[in-house]
């Protein structure tokens, strides 16, 4: 160790590749938690995550916050509770309030804030990637979940928010989000779960049954095209998003046959 300590400085002569590489065996370990502490320990996490090093000493307890940890052990902590063992997400449980200590913001009434953290998170994530070679597709993985990782979760959501959280995370990477919120949370001091989070969850599920986008509604362009007699052009695209606002809004139901007299009811 106090060789490693000595010779920290000499990591940045390795290959960036392999740097990655050795740091996401170390993240998909049974330990990842003592694997980063180890790291830090020894002089190596200055080296090669100089963003997370900064983290330490950055307070967080105040009025009104549930948290307990400064930045950086918050940052660990959620690592150690995070249920994922997929590498990128526990990478992005590890650096995901990275942004707060260029956000740090004491209040005369003593409450800290690190307003839009998430948005500098991001831009360092993604320093963060590049130079450590990711692959465009673990890149994509990362930044999501560092960009959105603070979405709201409330009883009082309407279907289209929970639609727009869907989009901005995308269907594959939701359960990955919702992984990182619980490792969040623990690593926070609270509990693993709220009855608002699972109601969440539930609400989830029901929502991604409906249609997303155009291509989810039964009809397509060359219906519109028949039954209304039209030519191919805009005029086609515009009625197919009013179709599919009805099937949102849930005014019409989503067949075809449903969706076939809707059009024939239409004035072109």
């Amino acid at each position: 160790m106090q060789a490693i300590k000595r010779n920290a400085g000499l990591i940045n002569k390795i290959a960036k590749e392999r740097i990655k590489e050795e740091l996401f065996k170390i993240l998909a370990s049974v330990h990842p938690y003592e694997g980063i502490v180890l790291l830090k320990e020894a002089g190596l996490v200055q080296e090669i995550l100089p963003e997370l090093e900064k983290a330490f000493g950055i307070e967080q307890k105040s009025p009104g916050r549930h948290h307990i940890y400064d930045v950086g052990n918050h940052l660990l902590m959620s690592l150690k509770n995070c249920k994922s063992t997929d590498p990128v997400v526990r990478f992005a449980t590890l650096i995901h309030d990275i942004g707060k200590p260029q956000t740090y913001k004491k209040l005369p009434s003593g409450v800290i804030t690190f307003y839009n953290h998430e948005v500098v998170s991001t831009k360092i994530a993604e320093n963060i990637a590049e130079r450590l070679r990711f692959s465009a597709k673990e890149k994509e993985k990362f930044i999501i979940l560092i960009r959105w990782h603070q979405f709201t979760v409330d009883e009082r959501q309407t279907d289209s928010a929970i639609r727009r959280f869907i989009r901005n995370v995308g269907k594959e990477y939701v359960n990955d989000m919702l992984d990182l919120r619980v490792g969040d949370r623990l690593g926070g001091g609270a509990r693993e779960t709220s009855w608002r989070l699972e109601e969440f969850k539930k609400r989830l599920i029901e929502v991604q049954k409906e249609p997303f986008s155009l291509k989810d509604i039964k009809i397509d362009g060359a219906d519109v095209m028949k039954v209304l007699n039209l030519k191919p052009g805009p005029k086609v695209g515009e009625i197919l998003e009013m179709i599919f606002n009805e099937v949102v809004e849930k005014k019409t139901e989503n067949k075809k046959e449903a969706l076939i007299e809707k059009l024939k009811e239409l004035k072109v």
